[in-house]
């Protein structure tokens, strides 16, 4: 049941849901900081293992996973919940109006549309729950999450040429994206509802979520004097794809406006190591560390795991580098250098 657990996180870039057991075992003491939450792997991860979770992240999406999941311990969703979210209700038609037919077949968008609607009707954490559900909902039919196809796939279905369409991929993957989408909404939905509830419970401890910059999280704990007892960074990989771009499309619709700014950008540049020093520095008042990073050793970009460790060391003399045995498929790195040469490391100061 407990991995069961883990089907609730969504398939973001970077997400270490395969790397829990590699990283988990250096968490320390009750109190947890993500300071770059992502999916939710490894709050969801601490929380299982009764610690008290502080998640922080720029993007709205990870914020609602936060709310809905990991500081939500009893609220569940039901299937009148679920239903709910089919009664007719007046909207902006935002999605609609902007992702038919390159993204959205017109009748899902039309659902999604309502649904989230709907969804701003209900208190939080319902209301984050229901946001989080349809956002599941969306990238459960795009293929590695992202929204790179979908315009020539819609036209097909909607001239009837599902067969056809199934048929002209080479990717297996793909094939099963595309016959997922065009099932029932409903039932769609239900099956997704399962999961985040299978995801939910109450570890003693009352947990705190916010949507801000790492640095400002940084200041706003150390002037409130908190004790934190391990703080995890997770940053975006220098030259790797940004994930602003790559979820554009899902942020546009959770902010309904096409003009949605994230910066997330300040570790995936070449002056990363200046922004770490800067991190390390604010988040010196932490005794424990745990710092995920990876590289491509015949490439140019990413961080070689020695260099990363020694600026950390300005600050955390007793840091020291673990290489883990996983290949990451790292965006844009892997393109000035094979993929299998991909590595991935943690910095600990256990």
């Amino acid at each position: 049941m407990a991995s069961k657990i883990y089907q609730v996180l969504m398939p973001f870039l970077g997400s270490k849901s395969k790397l829990l057991d590699s990283i988990s075992p250096y968490f320390r003491g009750n109190v947890l900081l993500d300071l770059f939450m992502g999916s939710g792997a490894v709050s969801l991860r601490g929380k299982v293992m009764g610690m008290k979770i502080i998640g922080g992240d720029v993007a709205r999406r990870s914020k609602i996973f936060g709310i809905a999941v990991i500081a939500n311990n009893n609220v569940r969703i039901s299937e009148e919940d679920v239903a709910s979210l089919f009664v007719p209700l007046e909207n902006n038609g935002f999605i609609q109006k902007n992702f038919v037919p390159e993204i959205f077949l017109p009748e899902t968008a039309k659902v999604l549309d309502n649904g989230f609607a709907r969804a701003k009707q209900y208190e939080s954490p319902k209301r984050e729950q229901l946001e989080y559900l349809l956002s599941k909902f969306i990238l459960s039919g795009r293929q590695f999450g992202g929204f790179q196809v979908g315009k020539k796939d819609n036209e097909m279905v909607m001239q009837g040429r599902i067969v056809e369409l199934i048929e002209s991929v080479s990717s297996e993957a793909r094939a099963e994206k595309i016959a997922a989408s065009i099932q029932p909404e409903y039932k769609r939905l239900v099956a997704i509802k399962n999961k985040i509830n299978r995801a939910i419970f109450n570890n003693g401890e009352e947990h705190e979520i916010y949507q801000t910059d790492c640095f400002d999280l940084l200041d706003k704990l150390r002037k409130e004097n908190r004790k934190i007892d391990t703080v995890y960074m997770d940053s975006p990989y220098r030259g790797s794809q940004i994930y602003s771009s790559h979820y554009k499309i899902l942020d546009q619709i959770l902010e309904q406006k096409l003009n949605v700014e994230i910066d997330d950008t300040a570790f995936n540049k070449n002056n990363a190591l200046e922004n770490f020093d800067r991190l390390f520095e604010k988040a010196s008042f932490i005794e424990n560390f745990v710092v995920s990073m990876g590289y491509n050793p015949n490439s140019d970009s990413g961080i070689k795991g020695e260099e990363l460790l020694g600026v950390l060391q300005r600050y955390k003399p007793n840091a020291r580098l673990i290489t883990l045995k996983h290949q990451w498929a790292i965006a844009n790195i892997a393109k000035s250098g094979r993929q299998e040469n991909n590595c991935e490391y943690i910095l600990v100061t256990d």
